[in-house]
């Protein structure tokens, strides 16, 4: 049960995250500007794969 809290947890901040970083890439900003197209998109990316990892173990827990 821990672990599938953790996970949705996991999924749930990652999910919100990467909902303020599509708006910055939409509209240029949201509360907040990074202007370094360099930066955002490694934090971009690495919170895809954290998003990405949540999902697979939530999917590898239930399986189990």
């Amino acid at each position: 049960m821990k672990s599938q809290a953790g996970n949705v947890m996991l999924i749930g901040l990652s999910a919100s995250l990467l909902w303020h970083f599509s708006n910055i890439w939409r509209y240029g900003n949201h509360l907040i500007v990074e202007p370094n197209i360099v930066i955002l998109s490694v934090e971009t990316a690495g919170l895809l794969f954290i998003l990405a990892f949540g999902v697979a173990k939530c999917i590898i827990d239930l399986k189990r």
